[in-house]
Parts: structure tokens; sequence; C-alpha cells
């Protein structure tokens, strides 16, 4: 049976969402790489629409609020592949890698749509876009997302090349921007939702 929530229960749920995806960004800062897999299945709770569930945003008819996006424009003439959320940086003793930017310098409001399903934040090096939804679909649904990394090759002093995964990263990153677009909103104030006292 189909339980349905009142509009001050799906505001405490996502409330409760955003504050434990905060929470697994602590975890994941700390070291610990399982907290990525979590952040995505509660970041499509939030949003995606699924055969047996509606989104948190949808349900609250949330839609209307602005994200913050901070990816960088996709410039197809780049003969490299394109990783939108990140920035490449030197980790002492981890050596050269791709980190989440955290900056709330580089944010732009956008639509939710083009948010989460139209702007392309990875670009692989066989063309292959992912957009933020694809990205966080196939993290929650435990398929397996297969990026063509032949770019994402770095050598360290002695030669040695190793491919770098830019996916926790970008999921980190795509976390940071949710929760700046929640941050301060009064979600039942926002919602659309009617709900009769």
């Amino acid at each position: 049976m189909k339980t349905i929530l009142n509009k001050p229960e799906l505001v405490s749920l996502l409330q409760q969402q955003l504050r434990e995806i905060e929470i697994l960004c602590g975890e994941y800062d700390n070291g610990n790489e399982t907290a990525i897999r979590l952040i995505a299945e509660k970041t499509g709770v939030i949003f995606h629409n699924t055969d047996h569930s509606k989104a948190l945003l949808g349900q609250l008819k949330l839609s209307h609020l602005e994200m913050y996006c901070s990816s960088e424009i996709y410039n197809p003439k780049s003969l490299t592949n394109f990783i939108g959320l990140l920035k490449l940086a030197h980790q002492t003793g981890k050596g050269w890698g791709y980190s989440a930017k955290l900056d709330h310098s580089e944010l732009k409001r956008v639509s939710q749509e083009n948010w989460w399903n139209n702007k392309k934040v990875i670009i692989d090096s066989d063309g292959v876009a992912f957009t933020r939804a694809k990205i966080i679909k196939s993290l929650a649904n435990t398929e397996p997302l297969v990026l063509s990394t032949s770019g994402w090759t770095v050598k360290d002093a002695k030669g040695n090349k190793s491919a770098i995964n830019p996916i926790p990263e970008t999921v980190r990153q795509i976390a940071f921007e949710l929760l700046e677009s929640f941050s301060g909103v009064d979600l039942n104030k926002e919602s659309k939702l009617y709900y009769k006292l």
C-alpha cells in the first residue's frame, strides 16, 4: 500500500535528506569513499522520478526554485575531455587528481531542468556526455558508470601512468551545489503544494 505524506511531512523529509547529504559530505571529506553512493541515493530521492516514487521536489511543487551551478561552459572545439565541475589539483602524497571546487564565487543560478537534465558536466574521450542526472541515477541504482578515461591519465615523477576517476569528486561538487541552492530557503513558504490545516 502506497503511503501519502502531507506537506509538513514532505518538507521534513526533504530537510532530513539535505541534512544527511551534508553529514555524508563531511564523511567523504574525511576519507570515507563509500559516502559517495549514499549521497547519490539521497540526491536521487530529491530529484528523480521513478516508476515507484515521485521526486520530493515534484511532490512539494518546488520545481520553480533555481539551482546553483558551478560548471564551466563546454567548448566543443576542445581536444581534451571535459570535466566541468572539477579542478585539477596536486595533493601531497597522492599526486595529481581532480577535486571538487567547493567555491561560492563560481556559483550562478540556473533552472532545475537545466541543472539536473540538460547541462553536460562531463564529456569523455569518446564524446559521450554525462549530466548530473545520468551520474546520480547510475550510482544510486548501482549500475556501473562506463566512462572512456583515455584523457584522464596522468604520469607521476617516475613515469608511471594512472587513470583518474572524476566521478566521486563530481558527486561531491553536485552535493555542494545542492546544499548551497537550498541554504536559507523556506521550503514551507516556497512549496506550491496546497495544504489544508
